[in-house]
């Protein structure tokens, strides 16, 4: 009752906000529109995050007398904003500027604090729009710190938070994770905003100030980007424009765009950056005029190396392309930066390994480290985080793959991995690598893990011994767990249960190896998830060898129901189960709450083309009508006799007689049902040939009052699809337990 209450109440404050908001009113609820951990407010699902563009973007408050574009938020799990960035120009970041001819911005001045959780599907289309990413833009103060409006406002932080292959299309002020503040040519400040531990792949297109991370900041720190930036001018890796930059990794191809003129300031970790320290990048950097590996413009760096192509037409250099000492006027730097013009101990991918090894001194341990004795240095804080990293290694004489893949992964079989990223390099003998060859390796959270002899190794010891009772090959089991690790299943996320003390790491509840299709391939179904009943989990699917599909439950509140918990209770089933000429996938997966058939749901899921798509609707209930989320073909049984029972389905209003078996629970004049207190759904299906057709054979326990599941037998079911694609129940019979 109290989880009941507490999501009624939850929903309640939710649609009286959004009736309010849709009327332009103020709301001026008695409690706040999220749950809170003291001051700050928790984003716990892809609704709250838009709920909170909302909120900011209407310069409405989080609960009254906060305002919500100042508050400070943490989110508390993985989300999918792809519900929220349909439509052709895709998601309103969270303080999302000044349209055109408005003299109201809107602007995020709070706190966000990621959580080290994943965003996924964050797409924006706005080729002429400014200030867009996530998150858009805060409060331009061009006061400078000492005035009022400072003080008022104060500092600006996003931290600790991981993008996903966004698609990001803007004008001015373009970033992964904030479009940025406003920054004058001379690097006046606009603020202070500051970014640090957050981590973005994807493509980010802009015209003016456009970075991987952020189009301007104040200061960006420990943050990473992957993947390809383009702009007319002003772009980096990390940042388009920024006072300060350390700690910083880029993978990424820098670009300006060629169909204009005078085109310049490009660089791999920013395009205009007065400091940039502890920080290196790899890829290609394209420009016309000030095009540098490490920045555009610059005057400051320390402590930084590129092994990138860099290609420019005027005031172009392997790390910094035009030196310049900024006169920051009203602006600031934090301890340490400079605005004079200065380079130490800065290397370039030119350099052998005796360079790095000094570079390596002189930088420190605790900023650096090599994943090899033979390659480039990675930042410290590249282990723990959850996209992984990757290291470049430069092949020695006498090495081979698997002597490599050995040392970098802690496992030589990971050699083809390698093998795979360059083959280009390589060539098609993957037994001949020529010394001084230089080796992109990618690695990543759950490889790491393995790597260093942690929990893992401990995963595979149970894989493998769960396999052997079994029967499955020794060889094949690798192999697969070799696939899941290469996935990344393990990629550090951590879930929080509801009112627990501490938090609970994703791990692999239960899997099935089997040809399911029946095509003569092997495949694979993986669970994963904490296992507890208000943590949600993840389906992994591995057929014919194609790479991983993720079935995701994305409940927006623990205390719903949960379709992906800690084990199968029957092997998946793939068939084609209504004669449509496509597979569908069903399984029946719980929660482990109760230790027997209590909290199992069904899951019904059809390929449509590349994606794999929930079909659960379409099974009846009891009244014929779509279900939803869970299939209960309730069976009223009612005892007639000594020992002897009838049974009455309501949804095709019949009756069975029936002797009964094992009696527990029913006594003379009693009554009992189908699916009792907690049995959730059919179990032990198989596709079956039902009047010449495809059907499925399901079965359902008859059980009593107290929902014993060992009560007076089985309930048979065949479900068929008719032409028109409905499903019915087509027969039924009792059967019972000797």
């Amino acid at each position: 009752m109290f989880m009941e209450g507490k999501f009624l109440r939850r929903a309640a404050v939710g649609l009286f906000f959004f009736l309010c908001l849709g009327q332009g009113l103020i709301v001026h609820a008695g409690e706040s529109i999220f749950e809170k951990d003291g001051e700050v407010y928790l984003i716990q699902s892809a609704q709250d995050m838009r709920t909170l563009a909302l909120l900011v973007n209407g310069n409405k408050e989080v609960e009254p007398g906060v305002a919500a574009h100042s508050a400070s938020y943490r989110l508390t799990r993985d989300i999918d904003l792809t519900p929220y960035c349909k439509g052709e120009t895709g998601w309103e970041p969270i303080g999302c500027g000044r349209d055109a001819g408005e003299d109201e911005t809107r602007e995020f001045n709070g706190t966000f604090d990621g959580g080290n959780h994943v965003v996924t599907g964050l797409y924006i289309n706005l080729p002429d729009g400014e200030d867009q990413g996530l998150f858009g833009t805060r409060t331009y103060l061009p006061e400078g710190r000492d005035s009022a409006a400072y003080r008022e406002c104060g500092r600006t932080v996003i931290k600790n938070l991981y993008i996903k292959d966004c698609d990001i299309t803007g004008g001015l002020h373009v970033g992964g994770v904030m479009g940025g503040m406003t920054l004058t040519s001379g690097l006046q400040s606009g603020g202070d905003l500051l970014i640090e531990n957050c981590h973005v792949t994807g493509k980010i297109v802009g015209f003016d100030s456009a970075g991987g991370i952020t189009g301007a900041a104040s200061a960006v720190e420990n943050c990473s980007f992957t993947g390809t930036v383009n702009a007319y001018s002003a772009m980096g890796g990390i940042a388009g424009v920024a006072y300060y930059i350390r700690g910083c990794a880029v993978h990424a191809d820098i670009e300006s765009d060629f169909d204009r003129t005078g085109n310049g300031d490009a660089g791999g970790v920013g395009g205009v950056a007065v400091c940039v320290r502890d920080s290196y990048m790899t890829g290609a950097v394209t420009g016309a005029d000030n095009i540098g590996g490490i920045t555009g413009r610059g005057s400051c760096l320390a402590g930084c190396y590129a092994s990138a192509d860099v290609t420019g037409d005027n005031y172009t250099g392997e790390l910094l392309g035009r030196p310049q000492e900024f006169s920051l006027d009203g602006g600031f730097l934090p301890e340490g930066a400079s605005g004079g013009v200065e380079m130490q101990n800065c290397l370039t991918g030119g350099a052998d390994i005796t360079d790095f090894q000094k570079f390596m001194e002189e930088a420190g341990q605790d900023m650096w480290f090599c994943a090899t004795d033979h390659a480039y240095p990675n930042l410290f804080w590249e282990k723990e985080s959850r996209f992984g990293y990757a290291p470049t290694v430069m092949v020695q004489e006498g090495d081979s793959l698997w002597k490599i893949a050995d040392q970098v992964y802690g496992d030589g079989h990971f050699w083809k991995h390698i093998y795979e990223e360059n083959r280009e390099c390589i060539g098609r003998d993957a037994s001949l690598l020529n010394a001084g060859m230089n080796l992109e390796i990618t690695v990543n959270a759950s490889q790491a893990d393995y790597a260093a002899k942690g929990n893992i190794r401990e995963q595979e010891k149970a894989f493998l011994e769960e396999g052997r009772k079994r029967g499955i090959a020794q060889a094949k089991l690798k192999r697969f767990f070799r696939r899941l690790l290469a996935d990344d299943l393990w990629n550090g996320v951590v879930w929080r249960w509801e009112g627990a003390s501490k938090d609970y790491h994703r791990q692999i509840n239960d899997w099935v190896i089997a040809d399911l299709d029946g095509n003569g391939q092997t495949d694979m179904v993986v669970m994963a998830g904490e296992g507890r009943v208000f943590v949600p989990g993840e389906i992994w699917l591995y057929f014919n060898g194609e790479p991983a599909y993720v079935l995701k439950d994305e409940s927006d509140f623990y205390e719903e129901h949960f379709c992906f918990g800690s084990t199968f209770w029957e092997e998946p089933l793939m068939a084609d189960l209504d004669n449509d000429g496509r597979m569908e996938l069903l399984f029946a997966a719980g929660n482990g709450g109760n230790g027997g058939p209590g909290g199992r749901y069904n899951c019904l899921y059809r390929r449509v083309g590349h994606e794999w798509t929930e079909c659960l609707e379409e099974l009846p209930n009891d009244g014929g009508e779509l279900m939803g989320d869970e299939i209960e073909l309730h069976i009223d049984v009612v005892c007639i006799g000594v020992d002897r029972y009838e049974a009455y389905c309501p949804y095709l209003d019949e009756r069975i007689e029936f002797d009964g078996w094992n009696v527990r629970e029913i006594g003379e004049n009693e009554y009992g049902r189908a699916g009792g207190a907690n049995v959730r759904g059919f179990f032990d299906f198989e596709r079956v040939t039902y009047q010449g057709k495809n059907a499925l054979k399901c079965r359902e326990y008859l059980s009593g009052e107290g929902g014993n599941a060992h009560g007076v037998g089985e309930a048979v079911f065949i479900l068929a699809w008719d032409a028109d694609g409905v499903c019915r129940v087509a027969d039924w019979w009792v059967e019972g337990w000797k």
